[in-house]
C-alpha cells in the first residue's frame, strides 16, 4: 500500500484511488471519506458471480468485523453499489513483509526489531486462537509493516476458520501445512497456523533450527500446540544462546583472572567454597530486613509412624496427598500432611500424630493456645526433631514464621528481580521460589511474581527441574496440604503450609500460613480441628546450625 503524507483535499473526498491490482481475485483502493482514509476491497468482475468465491469474500468480513486488535486490520462495513459488493476496512500506510525486508535488508539484525516483530505477530495470532479462529493463510504477503513505527498488521481472513465456518478450505501452497494440502480437516487447528509461522521464521532467519524444525513437523501433534508454547521455546532458545556466549566470555575472563591471581598470590591457597548442608537446596533466600539468609530443605517434611522417623521427601514435587488418611500408630508408609502444628516433643501436645482426634488444647504447644510454635526454647517447632536425611540431629531445622514467608514471597531484593512463579513440575501444581542470586538465563519462566495466573504458566519436566532449576538453587512447593472435606479441590490446587507464628494483629498465635496462590499468595488462618492438615517445608540458617 502506498504512503499518503499530503493533506486531504476536498476534491478528493469520496474518490477511490487504486492501491494495487492484486492480480488475483480482488482489487484494493484507497477511499477518502469524511476526512478519513479507508481501504476498500472489491472482488474482480469475473469473480462476482462465483458462489464459492463470494462465500469466502463475505466470510472474510464476518470474521474480521468481530475482531479488535492493534495488530490485525480493522473491518468496518460490508456494502454494495453499482460496481458490486465491497468491504470497507482500515487503511494501512505500509507494505507487506517481503517488500519491507527488501527495502530494509538489515532490519532483523537488530534484536530489538526482531523481538518487536515477533511479539506483535504472536500477539495477533494468539488473539485469533483465543477466539477459536484460525488464519490459515499466514505468509509475508498477508503481514503488513507500517511506515510509521514499523508495526505489524495482519490482513486477509478469506481462508480463515471459526466455529461458524469450518469447511471452506483454502491455502497458499508455499506456506500451508501438510494437513491443509491433503484436506485432512480433522487435523487442522492452531498447530496449522504454527506451521506457517515456522516457514516465516525459517525464511527470515528469525529462530534457531531446533525451534523451526518443531514448527515444521509433518504431524501437527508434534508441533508447538499454541503460540504461548512457541514463544516460550523461542525465549529459552535465545537465553541458551546468550548464556553460552556469556559463559564463554566469562570462562576466558575467569581464566585470565585466575592466572593473574595465582601469580600475585602464589603462597596463598584458594579459599574453600562451602557446600549446602545435608538435606538442603544450594540456594540462599533472605527472610527479613536484617538480611538473614536460609536454605530450604530438599522436600516437604514426612513422617513414618511405625519407626517414629522424620525425613524430607525424595523430590521437591513429592507429596502423599489423600493417602494420609490411612495413617495410624502402626502405619508403615510415609505421610506428609499434619494436623495443626507442633512437633509434640517434650511438652504434651499430640498433634504430631496425624491420626489424633483430641480436643483443641491437645493440639496446642504445651497444652495452651497462647504459644507460638516458634517459642524461646524451640521445642514447639517442627524442626526440633531429628531429620534422617537432613543431618539427623535435633534443632538443625525450623519452620518459617509468617512474616518470613511474606518476606520471601513479596519483599526480597533479588539479582533477577524474580521472587516466584507458578508452575507445574512433573504434573504437580505448585510455586517456584527463586534464590536471591538467580540469573534469569538459567531457565526462562513466564508470568513471574504473579499469583493470579494458572499453574501451567510454566510446565517444567523433572529433567529440566533437576538440571536447570534445582541445580541453581530454585525451590518448589507443591500446592498440597489441606484435608478438609469441604475443600475437595485442595490437593494439587490450593497450597497450605505451616508457619511457626501468627501474623500481626491476630490474638491467637497458632495460625497457619495458607498459600492461596490465586488470591493473595499468603493468607492467614487457623483452626482447632485436627482434620485440617497442612504441608511443612523447613529451613536452615546459613550462619548458625545450633539447637535453639
Amino acid at each position: 500500500m502506498t504512503q499518503d503524507s499530503d493533506f486531504i483535499a476536498n476534491d478528493r473526498q469520496g474518490q477511490e484511488e487504486v492501491l494495487f491490482d492484486s492480480g488475483g481475485t480482488s482489487d484494493c483502493y484507497r477511499l477518502i471519506k469524511d476526512s478519513r482514509i479507508y481501504c476498500v476491497k472489491r472482488p474482480k468482475p469475473q469473480f462476482r458471480d462465483s458462489e464459492a468465491y463470494m462465500s469466502l469474500f463475505h466470510k472474510e468480513y464476518d470474521l474480521g468485523v468481530a475482531l479488535e486488535h492493534p495488530y490485525i486490520v480493522r473491518y468496518y462495513e460490508y456494502q454494495a453499489d453499482d460496481r458490486g459488493p465491497f468491504i470497507k476496512m482500515e487503511y494501512v500506510d505500509g507494505e507487506n513483509l517481503d517488500e519491507f525486508v527488501a527495502q530494509h535488508p538489515d532490519y532483523f539484525k537488530d534484536k530489538h526489531n526482531k523481538q518487536r516483530f515477533l511479539d506483535e505477530l504472536f500477539s495477533a495470532l494468539a488473539y485469533l486462537h483465543d477466539k477459536n479462529m484460525l488464519h490459515l493463510d499466514l505468509k509475508p504477503g498477508n503481514i503488513l509493516i507500517t511506515h510509521q513505527g514499523h508495526h505489524v498488521k495482519l490482513i486477509d481472513l478469506g481462508f480463515g476458520w471459526s466455529e461458524s465456518y469450518l469447511h471452506d478450505l483454502g491455502f497458499t501452497r508455499d506456506y500451508c501445512a501438510p494437513e491443509q494440502l491433503s484436506a485432512k480437516i480433522a487435523q487442522i487447528g492452531p498447530a496449522t497456523d504454527i506451521y506457517a509461522v515456522g516457514k516465516i521464521l525459517q525464511h527470515y532467519g528469525l529462530a534457531s533450527n531446533v525451534v523451526v524444525r518443531r514448527c515444521l513437523k509433518e504431524n501437527p501433534k508434534e508441533r508447538f500446540q499454541s503460540v504461548k508454547a512457541l514463544r516460550k521455546a523461542l525465549r529459552q532458545s535465545e537465553a541458551k544462546i546468550i548464556a553460552s556466549r556469556i559463559g564463554l566470555g566469562l570462562a576466558v575472563a575467569l581464566l585470565i583472572g585466575v592466572i593473574f591471581w595465582l601469580l600475585a598470590n602464589r603462597e596463598k591457597p584458594l579459599p574453600p567454597h562451602p557446600d549446602a548442608p545435608e538435606g538442603a537446596i544450594a540456594g540462599l533466600f533472605t527472610i527479613n530486613c536484617d538480611g538473614n539468609q536460609v536454605y530450604f530443605s530438599k522436600g516437604n517434611l514426612q513422617y513414618q509412624a511405625s519407626t517414629d522417623t522424620w525425613r524430607f521427601a525424595e523430590h521437591q514435587w513429592d507429596y502423599i496427598g489423600r493417602d494420609n488418611h490411612r495413617a495410624s500408630p502402626t502405619f508403615e508408609g510415609w505421610i506428609d500432611l499434619f494436623s495443626w502444628g507442633t512437633s509434640g516433643h517434650d511438652h504434651g501436645a499430640v498433634c504430631y500424630q496425624p491420626w489424633s482426634t483430641g480436643g483443641q488444647f491437645d493440639h496446642a504447644a504445651y497444652g495452651h493456645d497462647d504459644y507460638n510454635l516458634y517459642d524461646g526454647d524451640g521445642q514447639a517447632d517442627w524442626g526440633y526433631n531429628a531429620i534422617s536425611n537432613g543431618g539427623n540431629q535435633e534443632g538443625l531445622w525450623r519452620t518459617l514464621k509468617l512474616s518470613e514467608w511474606r518476606f520471601v514471597l513479596k519483599n526480597r531484593e533479588t539479582t533477577s528481580g524474580i521472587l516466584f512463579a507458578k508452575a507445574v513440575v512433573d504434573g504437580i501444581n505448585g510455586v517456584v521460589f527463586l534464590p536471591d542470586d538467580w540469573d534469569a538465563s538459567y531457565y526462562v519462566l513466564d508470568s513471574t511474581n504473579n499469583g493470579d495466573v494458572f499453574y501451567d504458566a510454566n510446565v517444567i519436566s523433572p529433567d529440566d527441574w533437576t538440571r536447570a532449576l534445582e541445580a541453581n538453587g530454585a525451590v518448589f512447593l507443591p500446592a498440597a496440604g489441606n484435608i478438609q472435606s469441604w475443600y475437595e479441590d485442595a490437593f494439587n490446587e490450593r497450597g497450605a503450609y505451616w508457619s511457626s507464628s501468627a501474623s500481626e494483629g491476630y490474638d491467637t498465635p497458632w495460625l497457619k500460613s495458607l498459600f492461596d496462590f490465586n488470591v493473595d499468595y499468603v493468607a492467614s488462618g487457623g483452626s482447632y480441628y485436627p482434620h485440617e492438615r497442612y504441608s511443612v517445608r523447613l529451613i536452615r540458617e546459613v550462619e548458625s546450625h545450633q539447637q535453639r
